[in-house]
């Protein structure tokens, strides 16, 4: 059952093998049928599998092409090293050696996060799949937020021997306190170029991207009610990363996106990390990002194009605290004023941790100072907002206590603001937490 199970999934994978030659010794002629069909050095699999894939069968005619074309079907696989067919007399004989068998790992974990609460996770990574590609898929999973990844890779991925992959993804989002709910997924085969290892790397991709807005409340803000419903776009993207082959003391990071479909936009993106050292063992740890989503034409954005600044990414302030809102004073139950998140499409942040020694070599936990300052602004929509638009460019700042560390039981990330300034409407968290315990 196991060994039908994979050499299904493998023949489902053929679109993605690349085409290598190898020989087929047959007999080259007219057509000709064989009274039995036999498999050699088949290990992994049964017979009838192997049968099936070359697609022969007793009694049938086959020319030399058809031989050809049952030899290249099995090669495509990756699961064999090397195919032969040859015949005697009436009986055809289709010899294999099988390729070293895959190895990979499976992974369960629990965690808790101030941003969507207390979650799981699974991990699955198998290494050397049709010839030497990695396949890795994760799963996280809360109440609120179903967030799932795929990518199959590998440095011959594509025909030529092309480094690349394709990744696919499917997010949800139901949060408690939000007043609507978003799902996306995503499609992008990808071609690679350079190595990291040698301080540049980059790809190309094509990426299709599905969005679907639903359950907007009936007291949010009239510019999600009009870009609620689905989406879809795809268009061309390039990264490009840079960094300091040598000590990894610093990395930059460039992307750019551009969709078309039912919506025309570009999403652009630059990001550097680096590390400083400070005095004696203290060193500046600190990360900026800036990027930006426009629209092009008479297309405009929506909510799920848009960006919010927040938890781990603006600490000192709850998920997506830092945002344009709509606000309407008095237009929720019983004249409650109502808040309506919009995301911006700009935003900024930098995060700066001044890295303390530890306390003990024995145990695993870094401290830091923190200093973060950001800020998401600017949308632009023909739609009236229901009360007041605040959109603009205001910063934000928040500076705190962090500890980070990797322990027997998982790692662990926390933070502690002990002062956070920003707009009435910001929505401000002083603890920050992320554990996950893997196993």
């Amino acid at each position: 059952m196991k060994n039908c199970a994979r050499f299904f999934c493998v023949c489902l994978c053929l679109i993605f093998s690349s085409i290598t030659p190898l020989h087929a010794q047959t007999e080259a002629a007219a057509e000709r049928s064989f009274s039995r069909i036999d498999v050699t050095g088949n290990s992994r699999f049964r017979d009838e599998d192997v049968r099936a894939t070359a697609d022969l069968r007793p009694g049938v005619p086959y020319t030399r092409d058809d031989i050809v074309a049952a030899v290249e079907a099995l090669e495509f696989t990756g699961e064999f090293k090397t195919v032969r067919v040859f015949s005697r007399g009436g009986v055809l004989t289709i010899e294999v050696d099988d390729a070293p068998e895959f190895t990979g790992n499976l992974s369960f974990g629990l965690g808790y996060d101030s941003d969507i609460g207390a979650f799981g996770t699974v991990g699955l990574r198998l290494d050397d799949i049709l010839n030497g590609r990695t396949f890795e898929a994760d799963l996280t999973y809360s109440p609120e937020v179903l967030i799932t990844k795929a990518d199959l890779s590998g440095g011959s991925f594509w025909p030529g021997g092309r480094p690349g992959g394709v990744r696919a993804g499917f997010s949800r989002f139901d949060y408690d306190d939000a007043l609507f709910d978003f799902e996306s997924a995503t499609l992008s085969p990808y071609l690679g170029f350079g190595n990291r290892d040698d301080g540049f790397a980059g790809e190309v991709r094509l990426t299709g991207l599905w969005t679907d807005i639903t359950s907007v409340d009936a007291t949010g803000s009239a510019i999600i009610q009009a870009e609620a419903g689905d989406r879809f776009v795809f268009g061309p993207g390039l990264s490009l990363n840079w960094s300091d082959a040598e000590t990894k003391s610093w990395a930059a990071g460039l992307q750019i996106d551009v969709f078309r479909g039912d919506a025309d936009f570009v999403e652009a993106s630059l990001a550097f990390n680096w590390d400083t050292p400070f005095v004696g063992p203290t060193f500046i740890r600190s990360r900026a990002r800036v990027g930006a989503v426009t629209a092009i034409g008479d297309s405009s954005t929506t909510v799920a194009d848009r960006r919010v600044l927040g938890g781990s990414s603006m600490r000192g302030f709850a998920r997506g605290g830092i945002t344009p809102v709509d606000f309407c004073a008095g237009c929720g139950a019983g004249g409650a004023d109502v808040t309506t998140d919009l995301g911006g499409e700009r935003y900024a942040v930098l995060q700066v941790d001044l890295m303390l020694p530890k306390f003990s070599e024995n145990l695993p936990f870094t401290p830091s100072v923190y200093f973060d300052v950001g800020s998401a602004w600017d949308i632009d929509t023909a739609t009236a907002p229901s009360g007041v638009l605040f959109d603009e460019r205001s910063w934000r700042t928040s500076y705190g206590l962090a500890v980070t560390a990797e322990t027997p039981f998982g790692d662990l990330s926390a933070s502690y603001a002990v002062d956070s300034d920003g707009e009435f409407y910001d929505d401000t968290a002083s603890f920050g937490l992320s554990f996950t315990s893997r196993f």
